[in-house]
């Protein structure tokens, strides 16, 4: 079947996602097309009515702020939702200018394609659930996101940990308040000089240095060296306030490595606390850092919580997990 994929290309988690599902698709038998789109047209979608679909395509799978544009004669729709700006909890990560366009533009936008859509996904349980508080209509299919677990993986061999080493911890994302990135020079700053953190910084980080000696920036990396940092850590420490998925928990979790991470949106259904790492109250520095300091000090508990991130990953967050269930929604659609 061939599969339209238009995206609108940001240069982050919106061109990641795209290009997993083509990926899950393909290895189903399908023909994706992806279509990348410049991101200025998010504010003018109705233009995107004038492009042409591929030939002989069956479905569209679009972002829901765009997926009513994109609409055709004789071809099905599925509209995405990765995570829904209009949920109360993500106000406090808006500018003044962003809440005039969240409230009216993209909320005009995505009533459309809810109502012209065939099907929708939600890429989590809350985000659908979020969705849904928001503007009503059908409730969202959940499709949580696949990562390539063939390729996030632990490390080949495992070496001799040496115990005078710092505890190592590894942040990943954009240097931003709603990733909770304000917290990461208090909970340093609490562990003292036993531990460290390794941070990558994002397409949207200004400022990557902190003035903390036992914080080291990593700048941007390749997949390859994300891979390699994800190993390399003790703890992948993620304190975010809002996510609609959580790759960065995911993707630590396929190479084997815990994840300390905020109780909060999506985060509780990629990481099981207790099993997979450890759940903390929102902006609880003291809870983080009691919580690393109870798995650096416990390293039976630690490897266990490692073999079971890395079976939980391939379980629930694979790629060919991702391909079965868009497969089944498909096939349900155009049967």
């Amino acid at each position: 079947m061939i599969v339209w994929l238009p995206y609108l290309s940001t240069g982050g988690g919106n061109d990641t996602y795209f290009e997993r599902l083509a990926k899950s698709l393909y290895t189903k038998g399908h023909q994706p097309i992806l279509q990348r789109i410049p991101l200025k047209w998010q504010y003018f979608p109705f233009w995107l009515s004038n492009i042409a679909a591929p030939v002989d395509a069956k479905i569209c799978i679009a972002g829901l702020n765009i997926a009513f544009a994109l609409k055709r004669d004789g071809m099905k729709v599925i509209a995405i939702e990765h995570h829904c700006v209009l949920d109360p909890a993500y106000k406090p990560f808006r500018s003044l200018y962003q809440t005039i366009y969240h409230e009216s533009l993209v909320k005009y936008f995505s009533k459309s394609s809810l109502r012209c859509a065939d099907a929708v996904v939600a890429v989590s349980d809350y985000t659908a659930g979020s969705l849904y508080r928001a503007l009503g209509g059908p409730r969202a299919h959940v499709i949580k996101n696949g990562i390539e677990t063939d390729f996030f993986t632990p490390a080949p061999q495992v070496s001799v940990q040496n115990s005078k080493r710092p505890f190592r911890l590894l942040y990943v994302g954009n240097l931003i308040y709603r990733k909770g990135s304000d917290l990461l020079p208090r909970i340093m700053m609490k562990l003292g000089n036993k531990y460290e953190l390794y941070y990558t910084s994002g397409l949207r980080t200004r400022n990557t240095d902190f003035d903390i000696p036992n914080m080291k920036p990593l700048g941007r990396l390749s997949r390859e060296q994300l891979r390699d940092e994800y190993r390399k850590a003790d703890l992948l420490l993620f304190p975010t306030r809002f996510e609609g998925f959580g790759y960065a928990a995911a993707e630590a979790m396929a190479c084997g490595t815990p994840v300390v991470t905020s109780n909060c949106s999506s985060l509780p259904e990629v990481v099981q606390d207790g099993i997979s790492g450890r759940l903390v109250g929102l902006n609880d520095i003291d809870g983080f850092a009691d919580a690393i300091r109870d798995l650096a000090a416990n390293n039976e508990l630690l490897k266990s919580m490692g073999n079971n991130a890395r079976r939980i990953a391939k379980e629930c967050f694979s790629i060919d997990r991702m391909g079965t269930e868009y497969d089944l929604l498909l096939n349900e659609l155009t049967g």
